[in-house]
């Protein structure tokens, strides 16, 4: 009986395609499901024979730990990137998204806007 070992709901795309190179690695079958049309189904990876259920649980941790590991020493690096940064690096970039979002809260406001103007 199949036996479902990782969930891809809210799963990065990279994270996903790690996990199955890793399960394809190690010689497991398994197959893949969808969230089906409207989400409401379980996407994820089922191993098609449940008595390898531990092993691939073991795996599959094992790889969630060293993933901790990476991203937890990356924030320890502190190498994001501020706003500043990215100024720049790309200065039309930044006042071209920073000039549409301001457009976006003009469109937004000035209904609100007029209607304490007219009165």
């Amino acid at each position: 009986m199949s036996v479902l070992i990782f969930r891809l709901n809210g799963v990065s795309e990279q994270e996903a395609q790690e996990v199955r190179d890793l399960l394809l690695d190690n010689q497991f079958d398994f197959y893949e499901t969808s969230a089906g049309r409207w989400g409401f189904a379980v996407a994820g990876l089922w191993l098609k024979d449940d008595n390898l259920k531990l092993q691939a649980k073991a795996l599959l941790d094992n790889y969630q730990h060293q993933r901790e590991q990476y991203y937890a020493a990356l924030r320890q690096e502190g190498e994001s990137e501020t706003l500043l940064d990215r100024l720049k690096a790309s200065p039309l970039q930044v006042v071209t998204y920073t000039a549409i979002a301001l457009f976006i809260v003009f469109l937004s406001l000035s209904p609100f806007v007029n209607l304490f103007v007219k009165e």
